[in-house]
């Protein structure tokens, strides 16, 4: 009877988790495998249009025949947007989140709300929210006026990089500030008291008990951070178009998909190439996550 019962609870789990897996790998693991065999074909995504199998001509026109100097902006300017946006982004919600978790802080769980907000908001309201911040008649060029100087944001190539950093780091802070928050609640008082017994500064016990114990949460946060910069390109979408020295890998895939931004009025709908493209980018993303993933862990250990 106990067997039965047994066997009855584990059938039960499985068909619990049954759709879960069916929806995963409908939504992700199939058009991911579709990607990769499109990758190997001409396929450019106009309804009725003829396609055949290239091999792998997408990936040699990539690494070989686009040019050199375009690839090498564009693998830079991901790298410096990558890395901008998750050392600021994860130092500034540290920071953030050490505050909130003070006791001394009225109204916590407002800030927590408001901070995080954005990431509930999500990225069309973001972009199109910074956009009109910063178009021509926004106040943040009324302000510029006030001081007797001007520019044109996202229209400007010095000013818009930059900009399409701080939209995307504004937008994901709060989902970074949220796992730290976690982290810092679960270190236990008892240490602190401790170590304010043994006169220890407040520096100190953020390097010897604050640090090491929230370093798993540092983990999380770095490694989500750079898989999330490498892969965006929805805000830079919807603020700049890809134009004015802002375009990434991420970028460069959807608009040779879609014809949209920097790409649409030279090469059009090539989604062939772009599955290569994508292909590519998530080889790139994979060893950057496994070589921070090692380095963190490694970290981690020794502290």
């Amino acid at each position: 009877m106990h067997s039965t019962n047994t066997t009855f609870k584990k059938r039960a789990i499985y068909l619990g988790i049954l759709p879960g897996i069916l929806i995963y790998l409908i939504l992700n693991v199939g058009p991911s495998l579709a990607s990769f065999g499109f990758s190997f074909t001409n396929m450019s995504g106009l309804v009725g249009a003829p396609w055949k199998f290239v091999g792998l001509a997408n990936y040699k026109e990539y690494f070989f025949i686009q040019n050199y100097r375009d690839y090498i902006d564009v693998i830079k300017r991901t790298l410096v947007y990558a890395g901008v946006t998750t050392i600021l982004q994860n130092a500034i919600a540290l920071f953030v989140a050490i505050i909130l978790n003070s006791k001394f802080i009225k109204g916590r769980s407002l800030f927590r709300a408001i901070i995080f907000m954005p990431v509930v908001l999500g990225v069309m309201v973001t972009s199109l929210s910074w956009t009109l911040v910063f178009n021509t008649d926004g106040p943040a060029t009324k302000f510029l006026a006030l001081l007797g100087t001007s520019s044109n944001f996202f229209g400007d190539r010095i000013s818009a990089f930059p900009l399409v950093i701080f939209c995307q780091i504004w937008m994901f802070m709060g989902w970074s500030m949220v796992i730290f928050l976690a982290g810092l609640q679960s270190i236990p008082a008892d240490l602190y008291e401790a170590g304010e017994i043994d006169g220890t500064s407040s520096w100190q016990a953020f390097k010897s008990i604050t640090l090491p114990l929230l370093w798993p949460s540092v983990t999380v946060n770095v490694l989500m951070s750079i898989i999330g910069a490498l892969s965006s390109f929805q805000i830079i979408l919807l603020t700049t178009g890809g134009i004015n020295d802002t375009s990434t890998l991420a970028m460069n895939v959807y608009a040779n998909a879609f014809g949209i931004g920097k790409q649409a009025t030279i090469v059009g709908l090539r989604q062939g190439y772009a599955s290569a493209m994508g292909m590519i980018l998530f080889a790139i993303i994979l060893v950057f996550i496994l070589i921070f993933q090692y380095l963190l862990k490694k970290k981690e250990i020794e502290i």
